[in-house]
């Protein structure tokens, strides 16, 4: 079976999120996708929605679609969460399985700084979904960020221009974040007033 790992602050999760996953099982032929909601991202601020309701959010989100999953490894784990112990325990768990890490093309910019990245090209395959508003990397793109070429998989397929920020400013201020994140999501972030100015 082939894995990939998508993880994420997921403050909210959105439709962009599950467009990555669906363009990453398409473009890497994966059987399932386990989504892994961060508790201390090292590259980002802390989230504002809590542990709790960000697994909420993530669980809510891929109800329904066998080909999603949703871990609590990183949350339940002490510290920054990196990749490379996150990559460790799921290799633990599912020692017959390839691996596969999916990324941003915006998050991939950064993997050189990352946290042991020559041990995380060794344990998976990385997988880099293009972004919106970002231009789409070449092949020397990702040797120029630390990728090897041979071990990553350029994801090129479309995805909604979307993202958290802008919906936390959307649900700040009063506007519709219809169609933006699954209306279950929507549902949780109203009844929990989550965001809200």
């Amino acid at each position: 079976m082939r894995i990939g790992l998508l993880g994420g602050t997921f403050d909210p999760f959105h439709n962009g999120h599950l467009a990555a996953a669906t363009a990453a099982i398409g473009c890497a032929s994966l059987d399932r996708v386990i989504f892994i909601p961060a508790a201390q991202p090292p590259h980002r601020p802390p989230a504002i929605a809590s542990a709790q309701q960000r697994l909420d959010m993530v669980r809510l989100g891929t109800t329904g679609d066998a080909r999603f999953a949703v871990s609590e490894a990183e949350l339940k784990r002490e510290g920054p969460s990196y990749t490379v112990d996150t990559l460790q325990e799921m290799q633990r768990i599912h020692p017959h399985e390839e691996i596969f890490v999916i990324l941003g093309w915006d998050a991939a910019r950064l993997f050189s700084t990352w946290h042991k990245p020559d041990e995380v090209r060794e344990l998976a395959t990385i997988v880099v979904v293009a972004r919106p508003r970002s231009e789409s990397p070449g092949e020397e793109d990702l040797e120029g960020v630390g990728l090897d070429k041979v071990r990553t998989v350029l994801c090129l397929r479309a995805t909604p221009d979307i993202s958290a920020s802008e919906i936390r400013s959307a649900v700040a201020g009063g506007k519709p974040i219809t169609g933006k994140v699954p209306p279950a999501v929507e549902r949780y972030i109203a009844s929990h007033r989550l965001y809200a100015g």
